[in-house]
């Protein structure tokens, strides 16, 4: 999802932290802005249960021993109690929560919803003029496939 929207990703990563051990990153995006390297960390926890207060303090323990800082932390759960929920904010996560554990038939599902959350989150840190350009060009879009689709049926119906 990261590459859909311009990363370079790597997965199980593992990176060096402060004191020289390994630290291992479900997720690492980057992307060259600029002269900045800005870095995506990511936590996929697809479990059965809720995640507890206690993972987003692991997790944000994880971050603070890595060498390299992420402008972005992205935890991607299940869902998180109200308690982990809030830490997560508190401690600068962008919760998204599926609703369900992944598997193979629900996959495209939850790709998109973590896509939208993330897509929101980097438009809507961009200036006003560009989210209305955005805005123009994504209804531009669903008109023309609108018109494809019309197309479509337009030559099942006629043979030419």
């Amino acid at each position: 999802m990261l590459e859909a929207l311009g990363f370079s990703v790597r997965v199980d990563h593992k990176v060096l932290s402060r004191a020289g051990t390994e630290v291992e990153i479900d997720v690492l995006g980057e992307k060259i802005v600029g002269d900045i390297k800005f870095i995506v960390y990511a936590s996929c926890k697809n479990w059965d249960k809720p995640v507890e207060i206690g993972v987003v303090r692991e997790e944000l323990g994880r971050i603070h021993q890595m060498l390299l800082t992420p402008h972005v932390r992205v935890l991607v759960a299940n869902s998180l109690t109200d308690s982990a929920r809030r830490e997560a904010i508190a401690d600068g996560f962008v919760p998204i929560e599926i609703g369900e554990k992944v598997h193979e038939v629900n996959a495209e599902k939850a790709y998109l919803k973590v896509y939208e959350k993330l897509n929101k989150l980097f438009t809507g840190v961009a200036p006003k003029w560009m989210q209305d350009l955005a805005e123009k060009v994504k209804k531009i879009a669903e008109e023309i496939k609108r018109i494809g689709e019309e197309l479509e049926k337009a030559r099942g119906t006629y043979k030419f």
